[in-house]
């Protein structure tokens, strides 16, 4: 032993975190997989009408109609579900929504 030197310990892993690579990855990820972003423009693709939770309306009333425009305010996930809170300004509610409900403003909805 005393002919060898003492082995420097290796690091079992290496951390790298750049936020701002990390935050463009993960929009280019959104785009694929339909995921929206808060403060992203979308439409309604569906009607949506009132389930008996939003308060001082009729159940089954109508609350959101497709192709309105709203804005999406938080992405939530519940039981293993993807769900938004969107803003729809012309209509004065906050409504959830499933991805599969709305599109990304400047598709071929728009066009028509």
């Amino acid at each position: 032993m005393s002919g060898q030197t003492a082995a420097k310990p290796r690091p079992v892993a290496r951390i790298v975190c750049d936020a701002h690579r990390r935050r463009a990855v993960r929009n280019i990820e959104r785009r694929f997989t339909g995921e929206f972003s808060p403060g992203e423009p979308v439409r309604a693709a569906a009607l949506i009408r009132n389930d008996g939770m939003y308060p001082h309306k009729d159940i089954g009333e109508p609350l959101v109609h497709p192709g309105d425009a709203g804005i999406v305010r938080e992405s939530w996930r519940f039981l293993g579900e993807l769900y938004y809170t969107v803003e729809f300004t012309a209509r004065s509610v906050f409504v959830i929504m499933r991805g599969r409900e709305m599109m990304r403003m400047g598709t071929a909805f728009d066009l028509a």
